[in-house]
């Protein structure tokens, strides 16, 4: 494409800020103004260095936090691209519950530096999206998770497998659970098609938000148990401890 053309569809059809819906001014080099990008709370360290979770702002360097020192997760590594609060919360919000889908380009733009991470620890075969039972994908018209999975996978020129993790119990809505009430809720709420696609695999797990941990968490043991060898967790946004 000519430089001319470039700058005519750029200058009929300009890039908008995902955050405050104004064009973005040329170059455009990501998906926020500089205004709307300095309100993200990206996640930086320190972090815990297995499950991602930024540590509290006194920390000094990373370490383990404690559900990661007693072996609660049953995942490898889990990162997220900022906390899940102001601005990227909205545009999350935005996204999953208003149906602007066209954000997911934007928040798939964030998490290239986590991807970035995860790839120097080990090369991944496939992108599984987290699944919404069937009712909830019925009512929502898509899976986040899914539209997030796809650019990824697109961007990262990796299969993703939409169909052989799928979730066979409708769960509550997490939002507002205790722990515990969380774990109990996902409990035995998906499974695996066709378990020999992953055998001695190495899975890329991705949703929306990350709070507990418990449905990844969940998701990853099943497809460990199915011969799952790794299971990375990348999600847009996860809850801080403070």
């Amino acid at each position: 494409m000519g430089n001319f053309l470039r700058e005519l569809i750029f200058f009929l059809y300009p890039p908008i800020c995902a955050g405050c819906g104004q064009p973005l001014p040329p170059p455009a080099q990501g998906a926020f103004c500089c205004k709307c990008a300095s309100r993200l709370e990206l996640i930086r360290q320190p972090y815990c260095p297995d499950c991602g979770l930024p540590l509290p702002l006194a920390a000094t360097k990373s370490y383990l936090c404690g559900d990661c020192l007693i072996g609660s997760y049953h995942f490898d590594r889990a990162r997220a691209a900022g906390v899940y609060r102001g601005l990227l919360r909205q545009v999350l919000h935005s996204f999953k519950y208003e149906g602007k889908t066209f954000l997911a380009r934007a928040l798939v733009q964030l998490l290239q530096p986590c991807c970035q991470e995860i790839g120097q620890t080990a090369a991944i075969d496939f992108v599984v999206p987290v699944p919404l039972h069937r009712t909830r994908l019925r009512t929502r018209g898509f899976n986040q998770a899914a539209i997030l999975a796809h650019h990824l996978g697109r961007d990262l020129k990796i299969p993703v497998k939409y169909q052989e993790l799928r979730r066979v119990r409708q769960t509550d809505p997490q939002v507002g659970l205790s722990r515990s009430q969380r774990r109990a809720n996902v409990r035995g709420a998906f499974r695996i098609r066709g378990a020999k696609e992953f055998k001695g695999k190495t899975l890329l797990l991705v949703d929306d938000v990350m709070t507990t941990g418990e449905t990844v968490n969940q998701c990853a043991q099943v497809l460990k148990r199915h011969g799952a060898k790794t299971v990375f967790v990348l999600t847009v946004a996860r809850t801080a401890m403070l």
